[in-house]
C-alpha cells in the first residue's frame, strides 16, 4: 500500500463521515489509547511519528481553544461596555 493509497482511504471515509460529532479532543484521546493499547507492536520510529502527528493536532487543537477564547473574551468585553453607553 502507497502513500497515495491511504490517501484515498482517507477521502473515502471522509466521504461517508457527514457531520462529525466528534470534537478534536475526543479524536486525539482516541489516537493517545490507539498508541498506549499498540506500544509494544509498533517500531520506534512508527510510535514517534504516530506521536508526531498527535502532538500536530494538539497544537492546532489548543490554537483552536485559545482562539475561541480570545473571541469570547472580547465579545464579553465588547457586550459590557455596549451596557454601559445604553
Amino acid at each position: 500500500m502507497t502513500q497515495d493509497d491511504v490517501i484515498e482511504l482517507f477521502r473515502q471515509q471522509a466521504a461517508t463521515l457527514g457531520e462529525v460529532k466528534s470534537s478534536q479532543h475526543d479524536i486525539i484521546m482516541k489516537l493517545a489509547q490507539l498508541l498506549a493499547d499498540s506500544r509494544g507492536r509498533l517500531s520506534k520510529e512508527n510510535f514517534e511519528s504516530l506521536v508526531h502527528i498527535g502532538a500536530v493536532l494538539y497544537q492546532e487543537g489548543l490554537g483552536q481553544y485559545r482562539a475561541r477564547s480570545e473571541i469570547a473574551a472580547t465579545m464579553e468585553t465588547s457586550n459590557a461596555a455596549h451596557k454601559v453607553s445604553r
